[in-house]
């Protein structure tokens, strides 16, 4: 395993105003710490982040004031991690499920990975209360 090139870590409130200000935010960081990050992969984690914020905040707000957006960069991925304080795992929907109400942005997030040969989870952190979705891209 490489050693990350770098790492950023930042709690947010979850409220509407922390989806543009994260995705601010996280464009500084990658354009400043991942050297050589293309536009077509920078668009693609910041369409991400956008999500997986917006989410939080429209799903998770109620039982977590406060949730944390941490990326990691080094040669061969990024990692897109948002931990909040709500249990409830999200559903991604499939194609088969086009009366399903809810998830499409999840949708949409697990198709940009898998594009590029990414990832999405999403799972219940046994270190700390609530769940993490995470999204690896690879660089």
């Amino acid at each position: 395993m490489l050693a990350p090139q770098c790492r950023y870590q930042s709690a947010f409130p979850t409220v509407a105003q922390s989806v543009p200000a994260t995705r601010r935010a996280a464009r500084a960081v990658l354009t400043d710490c991942t050297a050589g990050i293309d536009e077509e992969c920078l668009d693609r984690a910041l369409v991400i982040i956008t999500e997986l914020v917006g989410n939080t905040v429209k799903h998770a707000a109620r039982l977590s004031p406060c949730a944390e957006l941490t990326l990691i960069a080094d040669d061969r991925a990024l990692t897109i991690a948002v931990h909040d304080g709500d249990p409830s795992l999200p559903c991604v929907p499939t194609a088969s499920s086009p009366d399903c109400i809810g998830g499409w942005g999840l949708r949409m997030v697990q198709d940009l990975a898998a594009e590029v040969g990414g990832t999405l989870e999403a799972h219940s952190d046994p270190h700390r209360r609530g769940k993490t979705v995470r999204v690896s891209l690879p660089r």
